[in-house]
């Protein structure tokens, strides 16, 4: 036992630096973080304690009360902080190696034995008594980590018999059952995981609803394996791998955002590829260097993690994507207390308690609540974010009082809170422990969701696949709408439900329309134009893709012809995804580059020589920071990159999008005031691109650095940079092609769930050409969607949508025509409207540029204020007179007109074969003569994929039809 006198002169002697290792101030700023990352000033506290073992065992309790465990039966305890310890070791452990434990509380532990024998002991009363309640008597077992949800964990163990050796309890660790071998990966040659710190065996989620990981390496590759104790699969990780001392190590979750450390525990001062990094729930992985091996993580808030090692300790500020080196003692164990006390342990009996100078929360709001935000009208909004696990988070509005919530255990909170109607601009407050996070010039008014294919992202202004709008620059030019505010979501698919979206709000102006979606900018301009005002716009779609990809898998639970991808994905997806990504990305960072030439950026490779290239290319230049815009927050702003980029400013990476499709988006990077404090800095740009047009495709003036507040001062980066080639398409692994957009659910997952369920006013929707052909389905498929986008809004959300225009698809045989049939049978439904696209639409351009009436037509709709405002004319019946003619009735003929000389109809007979015929107006009524001999019993209007059009009334053109004659 060690005296109470005895531990405070330790640290004592700790503190003053006397015959221990002391912790040493870190350095203010260090370079391999980014140039103006700061550090902050992290000290160990050094706990003595009376055992000079190795020691690796640790759980945290608490700042009070922690357990730590080593070689040699050394398994001790502690309930005050690490002033005294008490030897709880099991009788006849003298043994046993400690490497992993697991506290339920002040009382209740597991300690596991490593090797053999390999066990798990339980006590339930301080490590007074225990009892063995997993024993593998197996030659050669050897266990390497236990984790715990609840109740409910895994303990992994090294192969055996050609099998992983996993068992799972779901009593705290009472009893154990071992999972079939048939419900694990094979295992591959030399696979194991490691016991260096007990975190290489993770668990995540919440009771009822748990995963577990595991770390491995040893074998030809690294890989994490994840499951629910019932299911497992393995994904491969970008670590070094092929001998038995290299993997992965540890692991740490915040969110979906993982952290996987490791390295070669032989080579320790070896930096390569010894940590990786997901951020979509260990989907997918990103290498990252940590500066050398490293046997476990901690997060310390949000957006800051520890790394420590037998060869050195690292911080990181931004997540996980950079790394610092903390000088100080080395551990080979991290372990975080409830409270949020952080405790390690080491070699040579080292303990010690973190004291870092930082916040003392980390909150952070969902991307969609911003500065220059647009919230709902009267209307009770939820807040949503992330902070510290039961911190108190506070919403403080100017037109009522405080609201507060609870931020979860899994790091995420709600806030539900009420607005009036005064427009504004506004000023709110959010805070969590000590952090403020200010939202400024916030509006009231409505706030809508437009999504969609190409027609509905097809910009206002020039792009690399679109000419612009008819007008467009006339009509950028007089876009000074400040009431009009536009948040576009980033495109993403996602195999599951994500938690955030990328994006950011901007004001409407000639500086900031031209990228916005022009259906989307008309729709809204009309809105503020009419007196409706203030508009948000959150736009959400992505050109190409089927209306089943934005269906969540629950909207497309009646539909069997999807259920086998959806399972497959869920099941399986991801993990093929993410190893093929992986082996991709590792193969670009290592594959060499030819020899530099100058070129002229934006550089769009079919116009430079690589119209025939698919492949990689790196751009590199050097941007003078000017004296007005040194240590000022700035946007990096580069237009459109075909397909895929990677950015760096200083080496220190600011951005990228890694994801098929995102060849129309345009990028804008931060840069923060350190990293602009420079006289110069080096910018440099790797493109990828899997097919058709490549590289830089924006206009010239969209590449610029731009200050955040003062769009005025910009840098323009067009012009001179240079170019090296990279390898081919074709020299690298595959491309992952079916994980992109069109597969069932998964843009409800990446790019509309983490929007909900946020009180949009109502929603505009443009698509319906990608599941042209399958108009049967669409009918049903459809009012799904509405059905899907309403119940998660938990209301009957307003739905305006428009029917695809005339184009001259050169396989069409009646399919455009269905499909505008199948889009006006989801009026049906109540609150949905539809716009008519025949006067304005293109034969030779799926992607009509004349987008003013859409938009304007769709805000008619949502401002409707009786049935039928801003409805085209609607077939009631259709009769045949004595005379052999027939007669058409409508609704909503108020202006009923024809044009173009009444073309369009269309008389069938019996046998089905239809005849064009002219109507004439009788009134408010359509009178066709039937050819002479035919006895009609069908008519159709405008049914064709390019059709002859003439009827219409004051709002808009009549939509197709197809009826009966009586």
């Amino acid at each position: 036992m060690v005296t109470k006198r005895a531990a405070l002169l330790g640290v004592l002697l700790v503190s003053l630096g006397a015959g221990c290792e002391a912790p040493r101030a870190v350095p203010a700023v260090v370079e391999r973080a980014g140039p103006g990352a700061s550090v902050p000033a992290v000290h160990w506290q050094l706990v003595p304690i009376p055992v000079a073992q190795s020691l690796r065992g640790l759980a945290a309790v608490d700042a009070s009360t922690a357990w730590v465990g080593g070689s040699k039966g050394s398994l001790y305890r502690t309930t005050d902080g690490g002033l005294t310890w008490r030897d709880v070791a099991p009788p006849q452990s003298a043994a046993c190696d400690f490497r992993d434990l697991q506290a339920f509380g002040r009382d209740t532990a597991l300690a596991m034995v490593a090797g053999e024998p390999a066990r798990v002991y339980r006590t339930d009363d301080g490590g007074a008594s225990w009892r063995i309640v997993l024993e593998d008597p197996r030659r050669g077992a050897f266990f390497d980590g236990l984790a715990f949800v609840g109740d409910v964990g895994v303990l992994f163990g090294d192969p055996l018999e050609a099998a992983f050796c996993l068992f799972t309890s779901r009593d705290a660790g009472r009893t154990w059952t071992p999972v079939p071998r048939e419900q694990l990966p094979a295992p591959l040659a030399g696979e194991a995981s490691f016991a260096a710190s007990g975190t290489s065996v993770a668990a995540t989620g919440q009771p009822g609803q748990e995963r577990f990981w595991i770390a491995t390496g040893g074998g030809a590759r690294a890989r994490v394996l994840r499951g629910d104790g019932g299911r497992w699969q393995a994904v491969d990780v970008p670590l070094r791998a092929g001998a038995a001392s290299i993997g992965g190590f540890g692991l740490a979750f915040a969110g979906d955002t993982v952290v996987l450390v490791g390295g070669d525990y032989a080579a320790p001062a070896d930096e390569r590829a010894t940590g990786a990094r997901s951020e979509d729930g260990g989907a997918t992985w990103q290498p990252v260097a940590l500066g050398g091996f490293r046997s476990a993580a901690v997060w310390l808030d949000a957006a800051q993690l520890l790394a420590v090692g037998s060869h050195g300790t690292s911080w990181s500020g931004d997540g996980g994507r950079r790394w610092s080196p903390v000088d100080g003692p080395t551990f080979h164990s991290l372990a975080r207390g409830s409270d949020g006390s952080v405790w390690a342990a080491g070699a040579e009996g080292r303990v010690g308690r973190l004291e870092v100078a930082q916040p003392t929360a980390a909150l952070q709001l969902a991307p969609l609540f911003g500065d220059h935000m647009v919230l709902p009208a009267n209307a009770v909004v939820p807040f949503t974010g992330s902070g510290e696990p039961g911190a108190q988070v506070v919403v403080t509005t100017p037109w009522g009082p405080p609201v507060s919530g609870t931020v979860a255990a899994d790091g995420r909170f709600r806030v539900d809170v009420p607005t009036i109607a005064a427009a504004g601009p506004h000023a709110l407050a959010v805070q969590s422990r000590g952090r403020t996070v200010t939202l400024r010039d916030v509006l009231l008014g409505q706030v809508w969701l437009a999504s969609g294919q190409s027609n509905m992202e097809m910009p206002v202004g020039k792009k690399s696949w679109s000419a612009g709008v008819k007008d467009h620059a006339r009509e950028i030019a007089a876009a000074d709408l400040p009431t009009l505010r536009v948040f576009t979501v980033e495109k993403r698919a996602a195999e599951q439900p994500v938690a955030t979206v990328v994006g950011h709000w901007s004001v409407c102006s000639p500086a900031t329309a031209g990228d916005c979606s022009a259906v989307a900018f008309f729709f809204g301009r009309e809105l503020v134009r009419a007196g409706q005002g203030p508009v948000g716009l959150v736009v959400s779609a992505w050109g190409g893709t089927v209306a089943e990809a934005w269906v969540s898998a629950t909207g497309l639970a009646a539909f069997p012809e999807f259920a086998g991808q959806l399972a497959t994905q869920q099941r399986e997806g991801a993990a093929t995804q993410a190893a093929q990504l992986a082996a991709f990305w590792q193969a670009v960072e290592k594959a060499p580059r030819q020899p530099v030439t100058a070129v002229a950026v934006p550089d769009r490779w079919s116009q430079s020589g690589l119209g025939s290239f698919d492949g990689v290319v790196h751009y590199t230049r050097t941007v003078d920071v000017p004296l007005a815009l040194r240590g000022r927050a700035c946007w990096l702003e580069l237009g459109a990159l075909d397909d895929m980029d990677t950015t760096w400013w200083n080496d220190a990476r600011i951005g990228g999008l890694a994801t098929a499709g995102a060849w129309s988006t345009p990028r804008r990077y931060p840069l923060t005031a350190a990293q602009t404090a420079v006289a110069s800095g080096t910018l440099r740009v790797r493109v990828v691109d899997t097919g058709g047009e490549g590289g830089f495709a924006a206009a010239p003036e969209a590449v610029r650095l731009v200050a955040a507040d003062d769009p005025a001062l910009v840098v323009p980066l067009a012009g001179p940079w240079q170019r090296e080639m990279g390898p081919r398409l074709g020299e690298l692994p595959p491309w992952p092609r079916e994980g992109g957009p069109n597969r069932p659910a998964v843009l409800w997952n990446g790019m509309l769930a983490p929007l909900l369920p946020f009180p949009f006013t109502g929603a505009i929707w443009y698509q319906g050409e990608s599941n042209r052909g399958r108009a049967a389905q669409y009918t049903k498929l459809f009012p799904a969607l509405i059905d899907d986008w309403r119940r998660a809004v938990g209301r009957v959300l307003p739905f305006y949508f428009v029917q695809i225009a005339p184009f001259g698809y050169e396989d069409d045989r009646g399919e455009a025509a269905e499909l505008r049939e199948a889009q006006a049978a989801a009026l049906a439904l109540p609150q949905t409207g539809m716009v008519v696209t025949l006067d304005c639409g293109e034969a030779g351009d799926i992607h009509p540029v004349w987008k003013q009436p859409v938009g304007e037509r769709l805000a008619a709709l949502a401002m409707a204020r009786l049935p039928g405002d801003g409805v085209g004319p609607v077939l009631r019946e259709a009769v045949r007179e004595p005379d052999g003619s027939v007669r058409l009735s409508f609704a909503n003929t108020a202006g009923l007109a024809l044009a173009n000389e009444g073309v369009g109809f269309e008389l069938a007979g019996a046998d089905g074969g239809f005849v064009p015929t002219r109507a004439v107006l009788a009134g408010e009524q359509v009178v066709l003569a039937a050819p002479a001999g035919l006895v009609p019993t069908q008519v159709r209007y405008a049914w064709a994929a390019v059709p002859q059009w003439s009827l219409r009334n004051a709002a808009q053109p009549a939509a197709p039809f197809r009826a009966a004659i009586r």
